[in-house]
């Protein structure tokens, strides 16, 4: 499939679910509308979700996907598996059906979800700004489901306000996850992230290649720090609120020396360890970040925890630092030896040397530039703009595909008039019809009561019911009875022709019109809403390439001169973006980037 279907086509499908749906539980379904009557999606940028309730009272919420990924069934077959044995109640039960929706007839993917109930994690924030207890108890319950989290191996990989979701019931609070696009199971180890989650909320350094058990925790840390900061400074909210964070911002990741809110934070007595051990988790690799449950316990623990990370980065950069100290001798020494079997007749030999050594200091070279920061933080950059890129096309699909439908709509009111008046006409006939009983067939040459017994037998019960296709339903009896029983109901129609309306009432014609009008009008709105997220993503995307245009350029050839002592390394700290509030008249001093803390005693 070159495309997959817009959220308007998506709603176009729901509209009849016994066709759209291969789940017989959904078949029944009625989705949630909206005032003219049309399921109502909720809208990201790679997917329509909508809310839909069965006859059986069941509440889901189906996750129609705007685009194909790569082992997505494998991917929630895996994640369905661990989650099921786990039985925790952050998490709600989903099943995920390749063939699960039908749109235009082919069929897509379609993620059935439970329901789940609660406010989004931003949202109740404000919400109870001025509950500061409330906060600190949500703060617990938060740092009691990282340790969750944690104690099973798994992760979230998309920890943002948007996937948390809190229920508030009897003073009782509620965290659910939502959203598992990105999730983390141990069968899924050795992979790479689907996604590498809202740029509010993720290390600066974090790709697509950081995928394991300790992926949420410096999410889970901003979240944290976040709430924390709420419940204690609530006026802080106003200042550095968004609408698409939980305070910080992604520009406080790549630069916390120049933040205005950790400043603040830092400055914060209650505050101050728990925003230096974020902002000390801003320099560190993803991987390398300490548990939430070693940040709150403090003291020896998390000296402990953070020179451990110390010390490993420590040693990457000794080892970094003795693989370029070595590397040009090394390259000169096996040129040499390289030209001496030469000198020595031996050409083969020397050939072979060279490629062999060339081969192993080409994977020393590429895997160590990998892991360089400077390299990991472009490569997350470009990442975002491509994804900024993918989701700036699918929303200028759905803005073309709703224009179509309002082409179609203007130049299709006479078709709707027919049809209209097709419904005027059967409504009609069928409130003459149905005061006429099956019984009555009696009285046409040729039928008995037999035939009576078997059309109530086939569920006909008055003349009205009485259609085509119900007769040619009916078992064991003659082609001659069903001739009659056709003249017999074409009889009833003709008595009855001066009641049926030949055009629509004046009053249904406005109806129509103004029908027609509104669904026009709706679907403007809805193209100017898209338009809107359009430039959101522009603006955002155009932040991402600024930033990238800001830092250095580091390529595998300039790291490779560097190793050669013919060119030097981009300083860490060049181009860094610094965040953009319009609260910021000055900028504070500048933090000293925390040194790693040592052990005492240890």
């Amino acid at each position: 499939m070159a495309d997959y279907p817009t959220p308007s086509a998506y709603q176009e499908a729901l509209q009849t679910p016994s066709a759209a749906f291969a789940d017989p539980e959904l078949q029944d379904a009625t989705p949630r509308t909206n005032a003219l009557g049309l399921p109502q999606p909720i809208t990201g940028a790679f997917a329509a979700v909508f809310p839909v309730a069965t006859e059986t009272g069941g509440r889901y919420a189906l996750k129609c996907f705007l685009a194909d990924v790569p082992d997505q069934r494998a991917r929630y077959e895996a994640i369905s598996d661990i989650l099921d044995a786990a039985d925790h109640d952050a998490f709600v039960g989903f099943g995920y059906q390749p063939e699960g929706v039908r749109v235009g007839g082919e069929a897509y993917p379609l993620l059935k979800m439970e329901w789940a109930v609660g406010t989004t994690l931003n949202r109740f924030v404000e919400a109870h700004l001025d509950q500061p207890e409330v906060l600190e108890r949500l703060a617990e319950a938060w740092a009691d489901l990282m340790g969750d989290l944690e104690a099973m191996d798994l992760a979230h990989g998309d920890l943002q306000h948007g996937n948390v979701l809190v229920d508030m019931a009897h003073d009782a609070l509620r965290l659910r996850l939502v959203d598992y696009d990105t999730m983390y199971v141990p069968a899924l180890d050795g992979r790479k992230s689907a996604e590498v989650g809202h740029r509010n909320y993720q290390h600066p350094d974090r790709t697509a290649a950081d995928f394991g058990p300790t992926l949420d925790r410096f999410a889970g840390l901003v979240i944290y720090t976040a709430l924390r900061a709420c419940a204690l400074r609530p006026e802080l909210w106003d200042r550095f609120d968004t609408g698409e964070n939980l305070l910080f911002r992604d520009a406080d990741f790549y630069a916390p020396e120049e933040s205005s809110l950790f400043n603040v934070l830092l400055e914060t007595e209650p505050l101050r360890d728990l925003a230096d051990a974020l902002r000390t988790a801003c320099y560190v690799e993803p991987g390398d970040v300490p548990s939430l449950a070693a940040v709150r316990e403090g003291g020896s623990t998390l000296r402990r925890t953070v020179s451990r990370a110390a010390s490993r980065t420590g040693r990457d950069a000794e080892e970094r630092d003795a693989f370029a100290r070595a590397f040009l001798p090394g390259a000169i020494g096996t040129g040499g030896v390289a030209g001496a079997l030469a000198a020595a007749g031996w050409p083969f030999g020397a050939l072979a040397l060279l490629l062999a050594a060339t081969g192993v200091v080409g994977g020393l070279v590429g895997t160590r530039y990998r892991r360089l920061s400077h390299v990991r933080r472009r490569r997350r950059l470009e990442q975002e703009a491509e994804r900024f890129t993918a989701a700036i096309r699918d929303l200028e699909r759905e803005v073309e595909s709703l224009r179509e439908k309002q082409e179609e709509l203007r130049t299709s009111m006479a078709a709707r008039r027919e049809e209209r008046l097709r419904e005027v006409q059967e409504t009609a006939l069928h409130d003459c019809l149905k005061h006429h009983f099956i019984g009555e067939v009696r009285e046409v040459d040729g039928l008995t009561h037999k035939h009576v017994v078997r059309l109530k037998a086939a569920g006909i019960r008055t003349a009205s019911e009485l259609t085509p296709d119900a007769i040619a339903s009916v078992q064991r009896i003659s082609d001659r009875a069903r001739a009659r029983l056709k003249m017999w109901r074409a009889a009833l129609e003709e008595k009855y022709s001066d009641e049926v309306p030949d055009d629509l009432s004046p009053a249904q014609e406005r109806r129509l019109q103004r029908y027609v009008e509104h669904r026009i009008d709706d679907l403007e709105a809805r193209r100017a809403r898209t338009r809107e997220k359009i430039e959101t993503q522009r603006t955002e995307r155009e932040r991402v390439e600024e930033r990238l245009n800001e830092m250095p350029s580091l390529s595998i050839g300039r790291y490779v001169r560097h190793l050669l002592r013919l060119d030097a390394l981009p300083d860490r700290a060049d181009g860094s973006s610094t965040p953009t509030r319009e609260e910021e008249k000055a900028r504070a001093d500048r933090t000293s980037v925390p040194e790693p803390v040592e052990n005492e005693g240890d």
